[in-house]
């Protein structure tokens, strides 16, 4: 090829005409093919350093520990003991909510977070009790103990026995750890099957509703602890717009001290947040830990002034101590707990990867998808054996670590280490804890996530598809469920692809006056035909669901063969025609004109630009067959375009070359529109751009 340029900004290339047989032959790389066989055994052969680095990529702590920098350790520090303080709320709350004992949420915030510190990759997930999976885990619980009470017998044995609450306790938390243990097993087995590619068909959009509807879920959990009201736990379709209405019946019961504690803990941690910590981020080495200091300082006001007993201020109260036996979760219910299990374990991947992906894109990292799925997995199925419930992220506690600049997963063990001291020892110490300090920590810990209602405009005016996708997911998870949400989000996503791809228009290609480059015709009013050429392009994949469409659309922007074929044997039958000596030549009239033919509107051949149609599966290659035989039929000649490399693969191992040319598909328009010109010349091309 040869190119050489003018002073008045032209651009000449020169080169040979290529059709795709002339090109492979020239230009493709002969490499020896590989049997089947052979692909299997060259995956399957390892070395024992490829056995080590694989097996030690599934600790990515190593990684961690290697590289780590010294200087990061006080910011990681002050951030796992920040999040470690919403822990320990967070966990004794939520153990009540899955209708266990608080205890039971200090073992559930413990483990996980220990865990993943050795499996994980996010630095701002903080692995623990949720809400949402708390909710959940109540209604199995309670499910299974209500058919156990019924029937008066004991989890493992047909003696009916008078049980005791202490019996049903321990039986609701065997059934616990047993869904905790399957969930386990199925996101871990998502991790080993390298199903991280699943996170793909989780949009942006999806994303962005279904963090703002989980926020909204957390700041709900919390209102009532801020007003020291009691809310009885709802679960299903609705509980959202439940909760809210036994709240507002409720809302005469309120307790002033504890309102007014929530407003100026609120307004403390936005005032600190906002215009200090936001304000000056750059001049700031780490931001002011308002979180830690403000649970220090209640807690000290709320002993000295007794706001318990003066005031009737909730407290944390007394927390037990010591660490759990560990034994094996009840197998028996595992049969009934499995579809349950199952949407625990979706939720949680779901709830965390979209958290862990959004802390990726806005600190600019990346995160093991696969990694991901393996440590979520061992988090829950090794904490099953210590009488935990299921766990994953809680955006409150990501969100915190996001707002401090935690460097590393190693802040989780800073974390681990606070709880594993209340634990054992020092829980007496947060006895006097308001526990609306602890629900005003985590409101405005979700502000980010609430703010996201903000980009809806925006995404409006780049993207309506992304809108309806956007508000569609917030929607049904915020007044339906948020495992609801998740069904209907993706199946929206892919729903918007399929559309996509129905809605993909076929246009026209022509060619401005004087230049060698070739425009869609829809959107510029100089562009020309090429005589006795038509060139139509195709914005999609070629298949079952779009071929129809394919073809009539090709049929209204050229003409419509059989249409055309009858109207000129009418037309023979009344006027002699001279045709020319080229046997593509068939006197066809514009096909938007009745009138008769004239020379100017011959149409020898029609070029189909494939550059877009990256896949084709069979019902596509029978609409390009049928295409090739009825514009035959009029003698117009199908050249095809830029044919990407899998759809030319795709019909070389059909019959498509059966009945057409190889010689017919070209690398470029211009190979086509030159071979079209000149009449199979292979003369050089001159391209003036």
């Amino acid at each position: 090829m040869e190119m050489s340029t003018s002073g008045s900004g032209n651009v000449q290339i020169k080169r040979r005409l290529y059709n795709q047989r002339d090109l492979d032959r020239v230009y493709r790389k002969d490499e020896p093919e590989i049997g089947i066989k052979d692909k299997i055994k060259g995956s399957c052969s390892c070395s024992p350093k490829s056995i080590c680095h694989h097996f030690l990529n599934y600790f990515p702590i190593i990684g961690v520990l290697r590289h780590y920098k010294l200087t990061k350790i006080l910011v990681d520090v002050l951030a796992g003991l920040s999040a470690g303080f919403m822990h320990l709320p967070q966990g004794l709350g939520f153990g009540l909510l899955a209708s266990l004992q608080p205890v039971y949420g200090l073992y559930s915030t413990f483990y996980p977070i220990l865990l993943y510190v050795i499996f994980g990759t996010s630095p701002h997930v903080s692995f623990g009790t949720n809400a949402v999976l708390a909710v959940l885990t109540a209604s199995i619980v309670e499910r299974e103990a209500g058919a156990l009470a019924a029937t008066g017998a004991t989890g493992n044995s047909s003696i009916v026995n008078i049980l005791t609450e202490q019996d049903i306790l321990e039986y609701k938390v065997g059934v616990a750890m047993a869904v905790t243990f399957l969930a386990g097993i199925i996101l871990l087995a998502m991790g080993l099957m390298r199903l991280g590619f699943l996170t793909s068909y989780l949009s942006v959009s999806f994303i962005g509703g279904f963090t703002t509807a989980s926020a909204i879920h957390i700041a709900t959990s919390q209102v009532s602890k801020m007003l020291n009201i009691k809310v009885l736990p709802h679960a299903g379709a609705g509980k959202l717009v439940k909760t809210y209405i036994e709240i507002f019946t409720n809302i005469t019961k309120t307790n002033i001290a504890d309102l007014v504690i929530s407003v100026i803990c609120v307004i403390i941690l936005l005032l600190v947040k906002i215009c200090i910590n936001q304000r000056f981020k750059a001049k700031l080495k780490f931001p002011v830990p308002i979180d830690l200091l403000i649970v220090i300082v209640g807690t000290i006001i709320s002993h000295f002034a007794n706001l318990n007993g003066r005031f009737g201020v909730a407290v944390v109260g007394s927390i037990p101590t010591g660490m759990p036996v560990p034994r094996l979760p009840n197998f028996d219910v595992l049969p009934r707990v499995g579809m349950d299990s199952f949407v625990i374990a979706i939720l949680a991947f779901a709830l965390t990867i979209a958290m862990a992906k959004l802390m990726a894109r806005l600190n600019e990292y990346e995160v093991d998808d696969n990694q991901e799925l393996v440590a979520y997995g061992m988090c829950n199925f090794v904490s099953s054996f210590f009488l935990c419930f299921p766990s994953c992220v809680a955006p409150p506690r990501t969100m915190i670590l996001h707002t401090l600049g935690t460097k590393s997963t190693l802040n989780g063990i800073t974390s681990a280490v606070f709880i594993l001291i209340v634990l054992l020892a020092a829980g007496p110490l947060f006895v006097s804890l308001p526990v609306a300090v602890l629900a005003a920590m985590i409101v405005v810990a979700m502000k980010e996530l609430l703010l996201q209602v903000t980009h809806l405009p925006e995404i409006w005016r780049v993207s309506k598809p992304d809108f309806v996708i956007w508000l569609m997911t917030l929607l049904v998870s915020v007044f339906v469920d948020l495992d609801i949400g998740i069904v209907v989000g993706i199946g929206i996503s892919i729903l918007t692809v399929i559309i996509q791809n129905q809605l993909s228009s076929g246009y026209l290609v022509g060619s401005p006056a004087g230049e060698r480059m070739y425009l869609d015709k829809r959107f510029r009013n100089t562009i020309n035909d090429v005589p006795g050429v038509k060139i139509f392009a195709f914005d999609a994949q070629l298949f079952f669901a779009n071929a129809e469409r394919f073809k009539k659309q090709l049929y209204e922007n050229v003409f419509h063969p059989a249409t055309h074929r009858a109207e000129k044997e009418m037309f023979v039958d009344s006027v002699t025609i001279s045709e020319p000596d080229s046997k593509n030549a068939n006197g066809l009239e514009s096909p938007n004109e009745a009138a008769p033919v004239d020379q100017g509107q011959i149409i020898h051949f029609l070029i189909i630009d494939c550059s877009r149609i990256s896949y084709i599966d069979i019902a596509g290659i029978n609409i390009l067959k049928q295409i090739v035989v009825e514009f035959g039929h009029v003698s117009v000649d199908i050249l095809l375009a830029r044919v990407p490399k899998y759809t030319l693969e795709t019909l070389e191992r059909s019959d498509f070359f059966v009945n057409y040319k190889r010689d017919f598909i070209f690398y470029d328009i211009v190979d086509a529109v030159e071979f079209a010109t000149h009449s199979h010349s292979h003369d050089p091309i001159h391209v003036h751009l």
